[in-house]
C-alpha cells in the first residue's frame, strides 16, 4: 500500500509544479458531487471510467503519483487523470483500478482534491451516502477514516484521508473500493 508520506509529497509537489496552490474559485465544481458521480453513484468501474476518460481527452496523470493514490496493492491495472481546471486555483486527480483481494476480483476508484473543505466533504459523505465508520489511522499531520456503505447493488468500502486540522483550503483523498462488476 503507498504509504502515506509519499501520498501527501506527491499532491504537495503537483500542487507546487502547476503552481495551483490559490483559493478555489466560487464556480468551482463542487468536489464531492464530483466523487459521488465518478466513483460511488454506480460504484467504481474501470472501463466505464477509461472510456470517458478518452471520450473527454483528460490528460494523464504522473505514474508516481497514480500509484500512489490507488488505495489496492498489487493493481492489475492502473489509469490516473489530472482533471485539475487550468486557473482556477485547486488540484484534482482521478485514479481508477483493477486488483484480486484474496478470491475476490475489486475495483477502486479514487479522487484526490486540494483547496477543498475537507469537514464539509465529510460531513456530506456520510450524510448522503449513510456510511458507518469501521476505524482510523493517524499519521503525521493526516487521519485515514475507514467507512463502510451500502448501494442496492453491492457494498463499498470508502476511505477518506483528511488533514488532522482541517482550515477549509485542505488535501482530500477519497476512495471507494467494491467487488468487480460482470455484465453479461
Amino acid at each position: 500500500m503507498a504509504s502515506k508520506r509519499r501520498i501527501t509529497d506527491c499532491l504537495s509537489t503537483a500542487i507546487l509544479l502547476t503552481g495551483l496552490a490559490g483559493v478555489a474559485a466560487a464556480d468551482q465544481p463542487d468536489p464531492y458531487g464530483q466523487f459521488s458521480e465518478r466513483c460511488l453513484g454506480r460504484g467504481p468501474d474501470f472501463q466505464r471510467t477509461v472510456a470517458a476518460a478518452k471520450d473527454r481527452d483528460w490528460p494523464a496523470l504522473a505514474t508516481d503519483m497514480t500509484t500512489s493514490l490507488t488505495p489496492v496493492e498489487n493493481p492489475v491495472a492502473l489509469e490516473g487523470w489530472n482533471l485539475t481546471t487550468e486557473g482556477d486555483g485547486s488540484f484534482e486527480a482521478l485514479v481508477v483500478a483493477r486488483a484480486s483481494v484474496g478470491d475476490s476480483k475489486v475495483e477502486s476508484c479514487t479522487m484526490a482534491y486540494a483547496e477543498v473543505d475537507a469537514a464539509a466533504f465529510e460531513r456530506r459523505l456520510v450524510d448522503e451516502t449513510r456510511a458507518k465508520a469501521s476505524g482510523t489511522k493517524n499519521g503525521q499531520g493526516r487521519i485515514r477514516k475507514f467507512f463502510e456503505a451500502s448501494s442496492s447493488e453491492r457494498k463499498q468500502a470508502i476511505t477518506l484521508d483528511l488533514p488532522l486540522y482541517p482550515n477549509g483550503h485542505d488535501e482530500v483523498i477519497v476512495s471507494v473500493v467494491s467487488e468487480q462488476q460482470i455484465e453479461n
